[in-house]
């Protein structure tokens, strides 16, 4: 009978507990803000208690609704797990849980995940809250504590009661304009349109989030506030908006477009007093119009617009080198340092001196080229050897050398663009729609233009000779036309060609540029994959 009462009230508590802990506040990219006890700027997740004193102690934290005992809080700190009546408590998200009770074994994803507060029974949800894409040193919260809508903070009100404050205007500039965009910089959807660029000299960030841009003729664009990704303008940084009308692409798309004559546009903040004005001028194709300097009261015609970055820019164009490999689900191919299997990509040097990659930019994310700069404490470390190689981890481990970056990579549908020191200049860039486990994708010979599946992967070694994942022609892409099949010697195309062959294995046989035929009297018996630029195949038996 004991028992069962101890078990009934064990229950009663659970339950009491379920309905009085709230996820409170999230960060998920930390930039400036709160430090912890070991004066390291960490995600962190803040709870709140609207009930009697609760130790957390035993409770389980996750990222995963799959697995929600990822990481229980420890029993052996009570002062440090307990949380007060109506009080918070502050959870480290950190892959430190060495620096205490405290300290999650597990960091956040800042483009958006579901974290979940789990009873100790390892079953039961006491809350979760699915967040959306975070910018640096904006929280995600509840509108007040514990309240059943969630807003952005650009106030982190990091173990305090959630209110926003309202900004007071910044000081800000529209900085450049680009009304005649040919071929210079494209958006998402691989449209050249016309844009507008915000600086922001103080020596912190300001969310444009409430604040309006309007043009002469009375047209205007409310900067969205659920955001922050696309609306924060970073510390002495800048911000690209485009202005093609066109809302339905996106919250950094203005709900009017930019004609190349002479226009007037207008910044206000959100108690709606004029922050900038900005007159611009008709320019050539692909030129933009700009102040002198950031900020400077003269205005001048950019032959080189400086998107994003300082209008002083200094262009650094760099030597040849491509982005010659990528894999990015990694099980079994290859370890780094910590002896961990991450996602990987590799540079290649054509040249016959050695690169040193140090402040050359790498990037998942079209919008953001500058999202992770190779840094420049170790310049040999990050120097590519002449005619050689270089392998680059995307594992978002930045602690575990210089060459790992800030990013993990996508198998779906994702991007990797290689950008010059200027911040600009394209180096490399490469997209691509999935990859098999432990299967690369890679110039099918070092530096070629043609890309293909690679069953063994060359990491920092030759693609050349790889093993090639060679699928056999469908009636959706077989078109590559050849003759005669099976032949003896000389094989015809139906037109010049740019060719690959592969045996069957799929292993590199040779490749022919600008050919119309293409002499097999020494090829060996058997069966032969034959691929053109198109990506067009043919299946040859030779004879």
């Amino acid at each position: 009978m004991k028992s069962f009462v101890i078990l009934i009230l064990s229950l009663f508590s659970l339950n009491s507990f379920s309905q009085n802990l709230f996820i409170n506040e999230i960060i998920a990219d930390n930039g400036v803000g709160q430090m912890d006890d070991f004066f390291q700027r960490e995600d962190w997740v803040e709870i709140y208690n609207t009930g009697g004193i609760t130790n957390l102690a035993g409770y389980y934290i996750s990222d995963d609704p799959l697995d929600l005992i990822k990481w229980q809080i420890p029993a052996t700190n009570a002062g440090v797990t307990t949380v007060l009546p109506n009080s918070h408590i502050i959870l480290w998200l950190d892959k430190d849980p060495e620096q205490g009770e405290d300290h999650v074994d597990f960091s956040l994803n800042p483009d958006g995940e579901t974290l979940l507060l789990v009873a100790a029974d390892g079953i039961t949800i006491i809350d979760q809250i699915t967040f959306p894409a975070m910018a640096t040193d904006v929280s995600y919260g509840r509108t007040t504590d514990g309240a059943a809508t969630w807003q952005y903070f650009n106030n982190v009100t990091y173990n305090a009661d959630n209110a926003e404050l309202i900004q007071d205007p910044e000081l800000l500039f529209i900085n450049e304009v680009q009304a005649n965009n040919v071929s210079t910089w494209k958006d998402l959807q691989n449209e050249y349109d016309s844009w507008f660029e915000i600086y922001n000299p103080n020596g912190f960030q300001v969310n444009l989030a409430g604040y309006s841009i309007s043009l002469s003729d009375g047209s205007t664009w409310a900067f969205p506030t659920a955001d922050p990704v696309r609306t924060v303008v970073p510390a002495g940084g800048f911000k690209l908006f485009w202005a093609d009308g066109e809302i339905a692409d996106g919250t950094n798309h203005a709900s009017f477009a930019l004609t190349n004559v002479s226009e007037t546009l207008t910044l206000k903040a959100i108690d709606n007093s004029t922050v900038d004005s900005f007159n611009y001028t008709a320019v050539d194709a692909d030129h933009s119009w700009g102040r002198q300097s950031d900020g400077a009261t003269a205005t001048i015609d950019f032959p080189q617009p400086t998107y994003e970055v300082t209008n002083s820019l200094v262009i650094i164009t760099p030597p040849t080198l491509f982005i010659n490999e990528v894999l990015t689900i990694n099980l079994s191919d290859t370890t780094d340092y910590a002896l961990q299997f991450e996602d990987w990509f590799e540079v290649y040097n054509p040249n016959s001196t050695a690169v040193s990659l140090a402040g050359y930019y790498f990037s998942d994310n079209p919008e953001n080229p500058r999202k992770w700069q190779v840094p420049n404490y170790d310049i040999d470390s990050v120097t590519v050897p002449a005619n050689g190689w270089m392998l680059f981890w995307a594992d978002e481990d930045l602690g575990q050398g210089i060459r790992h970056a800030s990013f993990r990579l996508k198998n779906n549908d994702e991007s990797l663009r290689f950008t010059s020191p200027d911040g600009i200049t394209l180096v490399d860039e490469i997209s691509w729609v999935s990859m098999n486990a432990d299967s690369s994708y890679g110039r099918i010979t070092d530096g070629a233009s043609q890309w293909v599946t690679f069953v063994d992967t060359t990491p920092e070694a030759s693609n050349n000779g790889a093993l090639v994942n060679v699928k056999e022609e469908t009636a959706n892409n077989f078109s590559l036309s050849v003759y005669p099949n099976p032949v003896v010697s000389t094989l015809y195309f139906s037109s010049e060609s740019n060719i690959v062959v592969y045996a069957a294995n799929g292993q590199f046989i040779s490749n022919y540029t600008k050919v119309k035929t293409i002499d097999t009297s020494n090829w060996a018996a058997g069966l032969y994959f034959i691929s053109n630029t198109k990506g067009q195949l043919a299946k040859i038996i030779k004879e």
